[in-house]
């Protein structure tokens, strides 16, 4: 079926019925008198109109739902060219026992936003569905269009360029079921399972299939490709490990080798001394030489950069923190990350304050010491994809940005800080404040 004859409307059919019937009612009622054979005629002749007419037009029912010019239209054929019924289809896909809907195939390139993107679509009989804002999604994420049919064990996965506006086609073939195992040694060494794990899978830079699991275990299905895969356990209490594999037509099944992963500095240092300062330019603010000088505080240092806006927006969160707890003992210290050398003096960094004054901090200053620090690639102590932005970020295991560092009123790493009901409650319990109800209003 060619793609032109799926297009054909329903209205068509109407008009071209109308016009066969376009007899008066005087000639119909003369026929059916005069002959038991013209009814028979009349009989063969409708019929013979519904044998040539395009079966894809017949069976197709008139369209409910509008249409906007943002939506995507998409073809989904098997690799013999024939139309696949029943595909799923839509953005990215997610396996695993800890997914969204679990087990499943599902399309959603945030799951924080998951609202505000179309799950997924199933193809009609023509093999044809629409993604709603499917050209929009296309132009506003890296993200692949991927394509799957359970029971005939196909799958297909596509990217294309960020300007489409037509209508686009997938081919789907027999899939392979990828599996393997995530492992982690220096939890293995204390008797704990790697648990809260995920993966995610690319084609040519762009995700397709994540994988969310409560065990080490995974399993994915994928169509023939070169693929990238990334993996975090632990909670995100490990570094990101990479892994690149590839898949031959014909494969059925491919077993990977175990996945290594090793756990951040966070994680690695619980209850140990803290790893000290290292690279600082310049402090914006009275800022300590050494941590060892706010022995008897509880510290929270927050790496971010000018070049990350989820670290600006944090910024007022972080001042408000500061208002509430700097009396029960805390201290915040704010270690700015440089990339490109663009701060590296406290004018330069003024100026861009100044800049956050005016804007979302609205009028407000910082209130708490800032330290300034080289930007300086240096390896992570594990098995990581890539290296920290500096020491200290290597040292305490910051993979993303913002990340905030708790560290007790004796000096040792007490994990991260994360602005949630649990996280708050963690800090106080650290700042030794009583059970009451005393979080922030959110």
């Amino acid at each position: 079926m060619s793609w032109q004859i799926a297009s054909v409307s329903w209205d068509l059919l109407q008009r071209q019925s109308y016009s066969f019937f376009r007899l008066s009612r005087v000639s119909v009622a003369t026929v059916f008198r005069r002959s038991f054979l013209g009814l028979v005629a009349l009989g063969y002749a409708f019929l013979m109109m519904v044998v040539f007419e395009p079966k894809a037009v017949w069976s197709q029912p008139p369209e409910s739902s509008v249409r906007t010019s943002s939506d995507l239209e998409v073809l989904v054929l098997d690799q013999y060219s024939q139309p696949v019924e029943g595909a799923r289809i839509g953005f990215s896909a997610s396996f695993g026992d800890s997914s969204y809907e679990s087990p499943s195939w599902i399309y959603l390139p945030d799951p924080a936003s998951q609202e505000s993107f179309p799950r997924q679509t199933r193809t009609g009989k023509r093999g044809t569905a629409t993604l709603s804002r499917g050209m929009e999604i296309l132009r506003d994420f890296r993200i692949s269009l991927v394509a799957r049919h359970e029971g005939r064990q196909l799958s297909g996965i596509v990217n294309f360029p960020r300007n489409v506006n037509e209508k686009v086609t997938i081919i789907l073939h027999p899939e392979c079921r990828v599996y393997g195992k995530l492992a982690c040694q220096e939890l293995a060494e204390d008797g704990i399972e790697l648990e809260r794990n995920s993966l995610s899978v690319s084609l040519d830079g762009r995700l397709c299939v994540e994988h969310y699991s409560l065990a080490p275990d995974f399993e994915i299905f994928l169509p023939p490709g070169e693929y990238s895969m990334t993996a975090i356990g632990a909670n995100d209490g490990t570094l990101v490990a990479k892994r690149s594999f590839s898949i031959s037509d014909g494969v059925a099944e491919l077993k990977l080798y175990p996945m290594e992963l090793s756990l951040k500095g966070s994680k690695k240092l619980l209850g140990q001394p803290a790893p000290d300062f290292a690279d600082v330019i310049a402090w914006k603010g009275t800022g300590p030489k050494s941590l060892k000088d706010l022995r008897g505080k509880v510290v929270l240092l927050d790496f971010w950069g000018y070049w990350c806006h989820a670290c600006i927006v944090k910024i007022p969160r972080l001042i408000e923190l500061d208002n509430r707890y700097r009396e029960h003992g805390l201290q915040i210290l704010g270690l700015h990350i440089d990339a490109g050398k663009t701060i590296t003096s406290i004018s330069e960094y003024d100026e861009f304050a100044e800049s956050l004054k005016d804007g979302i901090l609205e009028g407000k200053n910082i209130t708490y010491p800032v330290a300034l620090i080289a930007e300086k690639p240096t390896p992570f102590r594990g098995n990581s994809m890539k290296d920290a932005t500096c020491r200290m970020a290597s040292d305490y295991g910051v993979i993303n940005y913002p990340t905030m560092i708790l560290i007790d009123r004796d000096g040792n790493v007490a994990g991260e800080f994360r602005d949630t009901p649990e996280g708050y409650a963690k800090l106080e319990a650290l700042l030794g404040m009583p059970e009451r109800k005393k979080q922030l209003d959110r």
